[in-house]
């Protein structure tokens, strides 16, 4: 009988250590699509409606996608966890040094961007997908700290340094780098495939965009293509 409730208590606690992200039901094709990419890295979706109220423009590169399905869908998002720009933390901007203390590393061409926070895919094992370990939520500090180094109190977490989860190097693997370890690479400087036919729109897209889990349906509406679709096609003929 002990065997057997220690079984238990031992399947459930391991399960709850390797419970998986909510990112982890949406497989790669959640964000991704090899197929009927609507942006640069072959980005699943893509939000063309909203304003970041701190640029006044259009979310651009890995925001959009982010914000494609975090966000209103009147607001060009899927509605799942909303995020609101004008009361949430800064991205796409350019961070002010008198502010943030924002590795290099981190930023996109300078700009503060959702990945520099944030490294999305399920592989990643830290609480909220964050790039620093927390302890599940509980030490939120020790991630502040690797931008805001002085508004935090070291001592009191018994850190001095952090290190940064990233899952995009292929060739060191998934895993935490320090700062100064050129193995840590949050982002992978390739060309952007799609990009001469441009950004396109969300609506030309299949209907597992922003539903995943339904059975799959791999038949846009041609009246929906881009114009530089059109135009090719219209060649062939």
């Amino acid at each position: 009988m002990r065997k057997v409730i220690f079984f238990l208590i031992f399947t459930f606690l391991s399960g709850s250590a390797l419970a998986a992200g909510p990112h982890e039901g949406l497989d790669c094709l959640g964000c991704h699509d090899p197929h009927y990419a609507k942006a640069q890295k072959i980005f699943k979706v893509k939000n063309d409606k909203y304003i970041n109220p701190r640029t006044g423009k259009k979310p651009q590169d890995i925001n959009a996608l982010c914000l494609g399905c975090h966000n209103l869908t009147e607001f060009g998002g899927a509605g799942i966890k909303p995020i609101y720009l004008h009361m949430t933390h800064p991205v796409g901007i350019k961070p002010n040094p008198k502010i943030a203390k924002v590795p290099e590393k981190l930023l996109r061409k300078g700009i503060l961007q959702c990945v520099s926070c944030h490294d999305p895919h399920p592989s990643n094992p830290n609480w909220k997908y964050l790039r620093v370990d927390t302890k599940g939520g509980s030490q939120v500090g020790v991630f502040c700290m690797t931008c805001h180094p002085a508004k935090v109190d070291t001592k009191f977490y018994g850190v001095q340094t952090v290190k940064i989860f990233t899952s995009m190097n292929e060739e060191a693997g998934k895993g935490e780098f320090a700062l100064d370890d050129p193995n840590l690479v949050i982002f992978n400087i390739t060309p952007e495939y799609i990009k001469p036919l441009g950004n396109f729109p969300n609506s030309i897209a299949p209907a597992y965009t922003t539903v995943p889990n339904l059975p799959w349906i791999y038949s846009p509406n041609p009246q929906n293509l881009p114009p530089e679709l059109k135009k090719l096609l219209n060649q062939k003929k």
